[in-house]
C-alpha cells in the first residue's frame, strides 16, 4: 500500500469517520462500523459501511473499497498525490513535494491529462481576448457578464480555424493520443485530426476541486449544429456525475445547505454574478441519479428552475421525480414571462428572483398549479381523469410514504374525487412503473468455505491472532483463493498487520471486494479471544486432515509411504477429536 512516514502521520492524524462525513452527512453509527446510503451508486438500504478501528469503508452495494486517501480520490476524482496533498492541509501536515510513495501510470495519466485541459483552458481564454475573439466578446458584453464574471470562470474563445489547439498543445510537448483522450482533439475521416471545439465561446468545467476536467462550447453560427457541445468522457470527465458551477458554488452551499439547479452554463454564470452563488447546473436537462448523489452529499434545501417553456417544465418535473426515486426531497420553481433565469435577474435583479425562490412548491403542487389555469374552459371529467393518472406517476415515485399520504389526499381534494379511487389509481401506477434491477453483486468468497471464510474475517479484523496460527499451512485451507490470502496475511510485517485489510486489499486488487467485505462485516467476537481462536485452529486443522485422509483412502492402491501418512493422520484425527 502506498506508505511513507509523511502518509502514515496523515492516517494517524485523522479520522475516516470525519473525513467521510463532510461528503457522507447521513454518516451514522451501526455497533462497531458507521453506515449510509452510497455516495457512488443509487440506493435506498443503506449499504455503505465505514470501520473507524482499521480506517477504511466498504460498500456491500458496489464493492467500491478503500482507505481515507482512496475515499477521497473516488469522490473528487483527483490522483494519489492530489488527494494526499488535500489531506495533508486538513491534518496540519507538511506535505511538500514528498515523493516516497509510487504513482501508478493511471495517476501519471490523469496528472497530465489535467495539466493538459488546464493549458487549453488558458489558451481558449487568452483567444477570446485576441482580434479573433470580438464577435465573442461581444456577445458575452450582450448577455451583460462584466469582465470580472469572464475572468472568473475563465470563459474563452475556440478559433474556428480547427487547427489552433492542436498545434499548440503539440508545440508544449504533447502528444495526440494523449489530446484525443483528453476530447481536445477528434479523429476525422480519413485518419485528419483537428480541434473538437472550432468557433465556440468555451466554458471550463471544473470539478469540486477547481481542476479543469472538460468543456462546454456554444457555437455563434446561427447554422452551426450543435447549439451546445460537450466533452466527450474522458478518464477525468462523466455527464452523468457532473454539475457545472459546483467549484464556485460550494462554499456558499457548504454553508447554508441551499442547492439551485438551473439549465445552463448561462444561467449559473448569470446567477453568480448577481450574488444567487449557489447555483450549478447539469450538463444538458437529463438529471441523473448520479447527479441526485452529488447533490444530496451537501444540500438540505434543494430547488429545482428550469427554463420557463413546456420543455423546461417538463425537464423540471422529470428532475424532481429522479431526485424523489433516490430519496431526496426538492422543491420546484419557475420564472414568468418566458424569461430565462439570467435574462430574468439582468430585467428585475436578485430580490424579485428570490422571490421566486421563496415560491418554489413541492412537486405535486407544482404541477397542480399548471393545470387548467383558463377559468372560462373548466375541465371535463375525462380531463380530470387524464390529469389525475399522470400526476400520480409523481406520487408513485415518492419514497416517502407520509407525504405520498398527503399528496394523495390533496389529489382527492383538488379535483373534488373520492380517496379511496386515487389510492386505487396509485396502486395500477405503481404498478406499471418500470422496475429496476436490484444490483446484485456477485460474492466472491461465495466458494470459500463457511468455516475458512470465518476464520480469515478474525484474522482480518485481529492481526494479532496470526501469532497463534503459525501451525497452520496454507494447504490446511481447501479453497484456492483462501489459500493465497491466509499465506499473505502470514507475510506481513509486523509494522503492517495493523493495517492488514487496506494492505492486502492494495496488493490483490481482483479480491480487494472480498478483503474488504470481510474486515469491515460483523462477525462472531467469540472468535476474537485468544481461546476462540485456537478452537478455529483446531477445526481447521482436522478439517485438513480428514481432506487428506479421504484422497488417500480414495487411491486404488497406497505406497508403503502412503500408507505410513495415512496411519498417521488417522492416528492425529482420533487426538484432535478430544479437543473438540
Amino acid at each position: 500500500m502506498s506508505s511513507s512516514p509523511i502518509i502514515e502521520l496523515i492516517r494517524e492524524k485523522l479520522d475516516i469517520v470525519e473525513v467521510v462525513r463532510e461528503y457522507v452527512p447521513a454518516l451514522r453509527r451501526a455497533g462497531r462500523n458507521y453506515k449510509a446510503n452510497c455516495p457512488f451508486h443509487n440506493e435506498k438500504t443503506p449499504s455503505f459501511t465505514v470501520n473507524p478501528d482499521k480506517k477504511i469503508f466498504f460498500c456491500f452495494g458496489c464493492s467500491t473499497g478503500g482507505d481515507i486517501f482512496k475515499f477521497v480520490m473516488d469522490i473528487e476524482g483527483l490522483t494519489f498525490p492530489e488527494a494526499a496533498r488535500k489531506l495533508a492541509a486538513k491534518a496540519g501536515v507538511e506535505y511538500g513535494d514528498e515523493r516516497a510513495h509510487a504513482i501508478t501510470p493511471e495517476d501519471r495519466e490523469r496528472l497530465e491529462l489535467k495539466k493538459m485541459l488546464t493549458a487549453a483552458a488558458a489558451f481558449y481564454h487568452k483567444a477570446l481576448f485576441s482580434p479573433d475573439g470580438e464577435k465573442a466578446r461581444l456577445y458575452l458584453g450582450e448577455r451583460r457578464l462584466s469582465k470580472a464574471t469572464v475572468e472568473r470562470f475563465e470563459l474563452g474563445w475556440a478559433p474556428a480555424n480547427g487547427t489552433a489547439l492542436m498545434e499548440e498543445l503539440k508545440a508544449r510537448g504533447w502528444s495526440r493520443d494523449l489530446a484525443v483522450k483528453a476530447g481536445l482533439v477528434t479523429e476525422r475521416e480519413g485518419g485528419r485530426v483537428g480541434d473538437t471545439f472550432r468557433g465556440r465561446i468555451m466554458f471550463p468545467i471544473r470539478n469540486q476541486s477547481g481542476d479543469t476536467i472538460a468543456f462546454g462550447g456554444r457555437v455563434l453560427d446561427p447554422e452551426g449544429i450543435p447549439k451546445y457541445l460537450n466533452s466527450p468522457e474522458t478518464p477525468l470527465f462523466s455527464k452523468r456525475r457532473t454539475l457545472y458551477g459546483l467549484h464556485e458554488a460550494l462554499p456558499q452551499i457548504r454553508r447554508t445547505g441551499r442547492l439551485l439547479l438551473l439549465e445552463g452554463y448561462m444561467d449559473v454564470i448569470g446567477a453568480h454574478q448577481h450574488g444567487v452563488d449557489w447555483a450549478v447546473a447539469p450538463l444538458g436537462t437529463n438529471v441523473t441519479a448520479e447527479h441526485s448523489a452529488v447533490v444530496s452529499r451537501y444540500a438540505k434545501d434543494t430547488v429545482v428552475m428550469f427554463d420557463d417553456d413546456r420543455a423546461g417544465i417538463q425537464a423540471s418535473v422529470k428532475a424532481a421525480n429522479v431526485f424523489m426515486e433516490t430519496g431526496l426531497y426538492v422543491r420546484l420553481a419557475s420564472l414568468t414571462g418566458g424569461l430565462d433565469p439570467d435574462e430574468f435577474l439582468n430585467e428585475y435583479g436578485r430580490e424579485e428572483f428570490e422571490k421566486k425562490l421563496s415560491e418554489a412548491a413541492d412537486p405535486l403542487d407544482f404541477q397542480l398549479k399548471l393545470l387548467f389555469r383558463d377559468p372560462k374552459n373548466p375541465p371535463t371529467s375525462q380531463d380530470k381523469a387524464k390529469a389525475i393518472a399522470d400526476l400520480l406517476d409523481t406520487v408513485a415515485k415518492q419514497s416517502d410514504e407520509v407525504l405520498k399520504s398527503e399528496w394523495i389526499k390533496n389529489l382527492a381534494a383538488h379535483f373534488r374525487v373520492d380517496q379511496a379511487s386515487v389510492l386505487k389509481e396509485l396502486r395500477k401506477a405503481a404498478l406499471a412503473l418500470p422496475r429496476e434491477k436490484a444490483r446484485v453483486q456477485p460474492d466472491p468468497a461465495k466458494g470459500i468455505p463457511q468455516l475458512e471464510r470465518d476464520f480469515l474475517q478474525t484474522l482480518l479484523h485481529y492481526p494479532a491472532l496470526l501469532d497463534q496460527a503459525g501451525a497452520l499451512e496454507p494447504e490446511d485451507f481447501s479453497d484456492q483463493l483462501a489459500r493465497k490470502i491466509f499465506l499473505a496475511l502470514k507475510e506481513l510485517p509486523q509494522e503492517l498487520r495493523g493495517k492488514a485489510a487496506p494492505a492486502l486489499a492494495e496488493r490483490f486488487p481482483e479480491e480487494s471486494a472480498l478483503i474488504l467485505g470481510l474486515a469491515v462485516a460483523d462477525f462472531n467476537a467469540e472468535v476474537s479471544s485468544a481461546q476462540g481462536a485456537a478452537s478455529e485452529i483446531r477445526k481447521l486443522r482436522r478439517k485438513s486432515l480428514q481432506r487428506r485422509a479421504r484422497e488417500l483412502k480414495g487411491l486404488p492402491t497406497m505406497s508403503p509411504q502412503q500408507l505410513q501418512e495415512y496411519s498417521r493422520l488417522m492416528s492425529e484425527l482420533k487426538s484432535s477429536a478430544q479437543d473438540l
